[in-house]
């Protein structure tokens, strides 16, 4: 995350384990959103066992609004 504000990403269809962040510890919990913060990296972990097009995007509207959408595809 490069911008100076957090961004609740979510994951549609699947849930993942966060592994790792540059800036804090995490806990290993499973879950299909995550806070990231302004100057974060995370590492997310998951199964790609749930086949199809899923969205992945910030919660904030104006986010998505202005592109901060994405999809993952599982074939």
């Amino acid at each position: 995350n490069l911008t100076p504000q957090s961004h609740p990403m979510h994951l549609h269809g699947m849930s993942f384990k966060v592994l790792s962040s540059s800036t804090r510890a995490v806990q290993p919990l499973i879950s299909d959103t995550y806070l990231i913060q302004p100057n974060e990296k995370v590492s997310l972990g998951f199964v790609a066992d749930n086949p199809g097009d899923w969205l992945l995007h910030c919660h904030i509207i104006e986010h998505q609004k202005s592109g901060m959408t994405s999809y993952v595809r599982v074939v």
